[in-house]
């Protein structure tokens, strides 16, 4: 039989293996794929956010140039009214 010194002891119960029960076992098991999942879709969510914003300020650029647009066509037909007419003044 050996003797075991306090040390030795402690480090034995420190390093030994634990025994886990499997009901323990399958919920967090559960718990980390169920976290995972979350971490999934919130994931998927900031994608879709990111593709929806780049949409937005597609949509907002081409609005400002159509705008522009627009106002130097009207810019040009005010000067060719004008053009048309000389005598009225502007």
């Amino acid at each position: 039989m050996s003797v075991r010194s306090p040390e030795t002891r402690r480090i034995h119960s420190l390093l030994g293996q634990r025994r886990v029960s499997g009901v323990v076992m399958v919920i967090i098991l559960s718990v980390a794929l169920l976290a995972g999942l979350v971490g999934f879709a919130v994931h998927v969510l900031w994608i879709v956010a990111v593709v929806v914003l780049a949409l937005g300020l597609g949509y907002v650029v081409a609005d400002a140039r159509q705008d522009r647009r627009e106002a130097i066509d009207r810019h040009r037909e005010d000067e060719e009214q004008a053009e048309d007419s000389p005598g009225e003044p502007r």
